[in-house]
């Protein structure tokens, strides 16, 4: 972490605007369809045969005219070539099968408690902890990610497996966390909101799932803060977050915390963020200084924010 000490306000919001270009990740390897799955079936020159089918519980699929064809354990594209086979019985001529799986059921997670959008989710590869809990829309106020369970079937019985997520993130400790497997169901239990009736709140801007503001109390580290806030998205920049702090000169300071570091070298003091401040992730792709309307834009956000922070104060 270092501080920026600006004479001018919107220089110092300009300064929250500094990014670096997120790498792609790798192809993955192509999925094995499982039970529960729904697949789309697009047949060349035969329209009249596309269809979205579910795979049952025994792994077949029923596809006319050629009846049940066993799709579990197999890759879309290797499905689509049998699908094509057999189907050269019916039709004159050779054709194209192609299939694409629109739900990954058979590798999904539960998620419920104090989170956005409680449900069920699929994955094409099962991710950690966080990254389902911000598929879920994130953490909503008062959620306790100190204890967030993961509750696994074994046989007839229901093992809890108590997960302290918040620290975890602290620590740069993520890929620590159990790994879930196909039907956990994850749940984040709801605790008391920090600084919940008190205005002692903070903003968060750019690239998290729900800007806005959120309680802090007496402060809140940076991680629980982005939590709350449902998580970041996928433009974020984590090597470059900026929190703006106001003076009580009313000047302005900018922090840039590089939680991407932090995540790489396990770092144990987080940073916190206090009551007042506003917290900016930027996306990738952007420029230090931006352009003059985008300056203006986010000082704009920033200003804000400060009056939402100032009347909650207030109330």
């Amino acid at each position: 972490m270092r501080r920026l000490t600006l004479g001018s306000a919107a220089l110092a919001l300009a300064a929250a605007l500094l990014v670096m270009l997120v790498p792609g990740r790798a192809r993955a390897e192509e999925y094995v369809i499982g039970a529960e799955d729904v697949l789309q079936i697009s047949v060349w020159m035969h329209p009249e045969l596309e269809r979205s089918v579910t795979v049952r519980a025994d792994g077949n699929i029923v596809l006319p005219p050629i009846g049940e064809v066993k799709a579990a354990g197999q890759s879309p594209t290797q499905l689509g070539s049998r699908l094509a086979d057999r189907l050269s019985t019916y039709l004159r001529q050779t054709t194209t099968v192609t299939v694409s799986v629109t739900q990954y059921l058979s590798q999904s997670v539960y998620v419920s408690g104090a989170v956005a959008k409680p449900g069920r989710y699929g994955f094409e590869r099962l991710p950690g902890v966080m990254d389902v809990i911000n598929q879920a829309g994130g953490a909503t106020l008062g959620a306790d990610l100190t204890q967030v369970q993961i509750v696994r079937r074994e046989g007839d019985r229901q093992r809890p497996i108590v997960v302290d997520v918040a620290r975890a993130l602290r620590e740069g400790a993520a890929g620590d966390m159990p790994a879930l497997k196909p039907g956990d169901s994850v749940v984040v239990p709801a605790g008391a909101a920090p600084g919940a009736g008190t205005g002692e709140t903070a903003g968060v801007l750019g690239e998290v799932n729900r800007p806005g503001l959120y309680p802090v109390g007496s402060g809140q580290d940076l991680w629980t803060v982005l939590a709350a806030a449902g998580g970041l998205t996928s433009r974020a920049n984590l090597a470059d977050v900026r929190v703006v702090v106001r003076q009580k000169d009313s000047s302005t300071s900018v922090f840039s915390v590089n939680l991407k570091e932090q995540l790489r070298s396990g770092a144990r003091e987080p940073y916190v963020v206090h009551s007042g401040d506003v917290v900016v992730v930027s996306g990738g792709g952007a420029s230090f200084w931006g352009g003059f309307s985008q300056v203006l834009g986010l000082g704009l956000q920033v200003a804000n924010i400060f009056a939402l922070v100032d009347y909650s104060r207030k109330r």
